[in-house]
């Protein structure tokens, strides 16, 4: 960094704003364009390692999901993570993922999301990380933790038959139950056979599902639950679950 600074004419301090990125800092952009090409040049590269030791944060997170093969719920996986990306990037925290037969201690994150696993797979992983966990789509009742539901309320048409994608958790798919005609879909085999019988009128719970149903011309409803209070949340759950804040409230409902 004495270097860059040298071969640019400018402090070290300001070769460090410009590559850390510091808001604030008053530096002119031909400057600060010059100290990147220069540290481009010479390929200098900041040790994030080095710099989590200073803050105490790797600006990582886990993304820890339940892994699938029917493609619909893939998608949906891959859906999510890019609404995460959105709402994370902005603040610089990096998304790593691993699906739920990977549970082990990662010792590179500052906090792990889980996406619809079961309680018995949260609370191993939650056993061997001593991090933040927080939980989407699974009902956890624990407060260590923080977690993100659907409340459902939107499910009340007796008239309805509702078609969504499986959940891992028992509870969170009894309660889906218990709101209405529900019918989950595991494969493609069971979303066509579904079709193909007399349905009352169709609401799609899953955005894969209702993009499905588009493309085959099918007459349905849609109700976003991954809606953007849900991401909103995950993001404020975050940040007071990395800050170590105490909050009374630890359990999010989303409508």
């Amino acid at each position: 960094m004495v270097d860059l600074a040298a071969m640019c004419e400018v402090s070290v301090a300001t070769v460090s704003y410009v590559l850390n990125d510091k808001q604030g800092a008053r530096v002119s952009e031909a400057t600060r364009q010059k100290i990147l090409q220069m540290a481009n040049l010479y390929m200098y590269r900041s040790n994030p390692y080095a710099k989590s030791l200073a803050t105490g944060e790797m600006h990582n997170v886990l993304f820890f999901y339940n892994e699938d093969n029917f493609a619909l719920a893939r998608a949906e996986i891959l859906d999510v993570i890019n609404q995460l990306c959105v709402i994370l990037r902005p603040h610089k925290y990096n998304i790593i993922t691993a699906p739920s037969n990977l549970i082990a201690k990662y010792n590179y994150v500052d906090a792990i999301i889980t996406y619809r696993i079961d309680k018995d797979t949260f609370k191993k992983l939650g056993d061997l990380n001593f991090i933040p966990l927080i939980s989407i789509d699974c009902i956890i009742q624990d407060n260590l933790f923080f977690e993100i539901n659907n409340s459902f309320n939107n499910i009340n048409d007796k008239e309805a038959t509702y078609l969504a994608l499986p959940y891992k958790d028992e509870t969170t798919t009894n309660l889906l139950k218990s709101k209405g005609d529900v019918i989950f879909i595991n494969n493609f085999n069971e979303l066509h056979n579904v079709l193909t019988t007399p349905l009352k009128h169709i609401v799609c719970l899953s955005l894969e599902i209702h993009n499905y149903l588009q493309s085959l011309n099918i007459k349905h409803e849609y109700i976003e639950l991954n809606n953007q209070d849900k991401f909103d949340a995950v993001l404020k759950a975050l940040k007071l679950a990395i800050d170590r804040e105490e909050v009374d409230v630890h359990q999010y409902l989303i409508d």
